[in-house]
């Protein structure tokens, strides 16, 4: 593996995690599920983006993709990352079902 790919792959890697650290403090903020943190995390993720293009939308947390922010940074960014809306929906019924089971 070159340098060059090492990066990437390591780019990669703390995408996944600043969009995992987005969705946790859009849990921990008040009232509108937003904060500064939030904001903060959000420039992380386009300046990466910017370098290794989108995270693949399978790779992030269903409410992100359900409440548009992952399309929406995409679009500020003018990045094409379409989400098929009918797999996430698909996905959270399972896991609503599941959810139910465990009750």
């Amino acid at each position: 593996m070159t340098e060059l790919e090492t990066l990437r792959e390591a780019i990669r890697a703390e995408l996944d995690s600043l969009w995992s650290d987005l969705n946790a403090a859009r849990d921990a903020a008040l009232r509108d599920r937003w904060s500064m943190r939030c904001d903060f995390l959000t420039e992380r993720i386009k300046r990466l983006t910017a370098l290794v293009g989108p995270t693949p939308w399978r790779d992030v947390e269903l409410s992100l993709l359900e409440d548009g922010v992952y399309q929406r940074v995409h679009a500020e960014l003018g990045v094409e990352a379409p989400v098929d809306m009918a797999a996430v929906a698909q996905a959270r019924a399972r896991l609503d079902q599941d959810r139910a089971q465990l009750r």
